[in-house]
């Protein structure tokens, strides 16, 4: 009897993280989650803008590229442009200049 209790323990504890990582397939994964960024004060623009764009580049490579726009709607509608240098990415650079010459 003990011996059925320690097994039926052992498959309580291991199914466990299978329940809680099926719990709602459904939902997006944390990095493709859709984002927009936040409004901004005149005084921490920048800081804004660098902690929306960290959000954006979801692999951490320095770079936001097409399928990491697609996470908002405004960078991605206005990927072309953001992107200065057309070589098919948005540095951390070409993304600040655009912020800073906002309203």
């Amino acid at each position: 009897m003990k011996r059925i209790a320690t097994v039926s323990t052992l498959l309580l504890f291991t199914a466990l993280p299978l329940g809680a990582s099926a719990a709602d397939p459904q939902a997006p994964a944390a990095d493709k989650a859709p984002i927009d960024m936040p409004a901004t004060s005149a005084g921490n623009t920048a800081g804004s803008a660098h902690s929306f764009f960290s959000q954006l580049d979801s692999n951490h490579d320095g770079y936001v590229s097409k399928d990491e726009a697609k996470r908002s709607a405004n960078i991605s509608a206005t990927f072309d442009n953001l992107d200065a240098n057309h070589d098919g990415k948005i540095s951390s650079s070409e993304f600040l200049k655009s912020s800073q010459n906002k309203p």
